[in-house]
């Protein structure tokens, strides 16, 4: 937060504030350094008495404000933290930091149409630094999960990264956003490593993501694998040896062949990956619904496999299955968030499912996208 000295009251206005507020020739400056000693401690109710006994020596000095508007916040006592932070918009109506509290108070009080209209013109203002405009479109993305408008969350939080990588807040409510509203657990441990990695100190919450959530992560990625049927029996080597003969049957085009061969190979190793986007290929041919079960398959077991879903996404919307293509492309592009493939279908399957919510997501991905200068596929 950065601080500014802001008093406007003539010198004579301010004797007489002193006197009525008790403070004699005291100017408070003692007792707000005490109060910000005291908030770092995170003793809230010693710092709320210092910071009042600070501004009731200068009225209207806006750090003053901000600091008591914080510490109210954090006490849970709302009513007074808006009271404190709109008289700051008063005396500094255009100051960023006033911006961002006023919209993380009004957040707080469940006022989520303020909240997303000041994160949002922060967000947007070109004017501002890319760091504090980060800032606002994570806080922005914390507004929609709450409103559970999950796809304009998750593009807030990718414009965030995109325009401060560092902004390690945008990762950690990224990784949650994946894990506990789209059930994309890959994509979700990712974000917690990245957020571990750009935090520099040891807080409570970098050390329970760090000992409890990744772990329970990879537990529950691994637990999900052993759960097909027939892991427990793989057969890595007469998977590949079937796996071999398959793809030389393909190239010779004896596709029912192929198929059988690339079958033995995923039934040896319900793992691999490449048995089960063979059989996919193979049955594409004849049967493109048998096709896509096989693709849907592939997914599944290699999340990050970018090209598969957006080949899988196709033939979904080929097939009149808009809702799968939806749920195939956004997976899509939490594997690749700078897909222009990805996003272009998961725009168009937006659309096609319709309702005013997914045309809202696909206008907001639309605009997403025209953000990306360099496309990663």
């Amino acid at each position: 937060m950065t601080n500014f000295s802001r008093l406007s009251v003539s010198n004579c206005v301010c004797a007489v504030l002193l006197v009525l507020a008790g403070c004699g020739p005291k100017d408070g400056k003692k007792e707000y350094e005490q109060g910000k000693e005291a908030y770092e401690l995170r003793d809230l109710p010693k710092a709320a008495k210092l910071f009042e006994e600070s501004l009731a020596c200068a009225p209207e000095n806006v750090d003053r404000l901000m600091y008591l508007a914080r510490v109210k916040l954090d006490l849970g006592e709302l009513p007074a933290a808006k009271d404190l932070v709109g008289r700051a918009a008063l005396l500094a109506e255009d100051d960023v930091d006033v911006r961002m509290l006023s919209a993380q108070i009004a957040w707080h009080m469940k006022d989520y149409a303020a909240a997303a209209a000041i994160f949002t013109a922060l967000a947007e203002d070109n004017q501002l630094e890319p760091g504090i405009r980060s800032q606002a479109y994570a806080g922005l993305g914390v507004v929609e999960t709450t409103c559970d408008n999950y796809h304009l969350a998750r593009i807030a939080y990718l414009r965030a990264i995109r325009l401060d990588r560092r902004n390690a807040a945008a990762w950690y409510h990224l990784g949650f956003l994946y894990r506990d509203s789209f059930a994309y657990l890959e994509a979700a441990l990712e974000q917690f490593e990245i957020y571990v990695r750009l935090e520099e100190e040891a807080s409570p919450r970098v050390q329970k993501i760090q000992k409890t959530t990744i772990p329970e992560l990879k537990e529950q990625i691994a637990h999900a694998a052993t759960e097909r049927p027939g892991v427990a029996k793989r057969n890595s080597a007469a998977s590949s040896a079937a796996l071999a003969k398959a793809e030389g049957e393909m190239k010779k085009g004896l596709f029912k062949a192929a198929r059988q061969s690339y079958q033995t190979a995923l039934d040896a190793d319900p793992l691999s990956y490449p048995a089960a986007l063979g059989l996919a290929r193979a049955w594409e041919k004849t049967d493109s619904s048998k096709a896509f079960d096989y693709y849907r398959t592939a997914c599944t077991l290699n999340p990050s496999a970018v090209k598969t879903f957006i080949t899988t996404g196709a033939l979904a919307v080929k097939l009149g299955y808009q809702s799968q293509a939806v749920e195939i492309y956004s997976r899509a592009v939490a594997a690749s968030p700078m897909s222009y493939d990805a996003i272009d279908g998961l725009i168009r399957a937006l659309r096609k499912v319709g309702g005013d919510k997914n045309r809202a997501a696909a206008q907001a991905y639309q605009l997403y996208r025209e953000s990306i200068t360099k496309p990663r596929k």
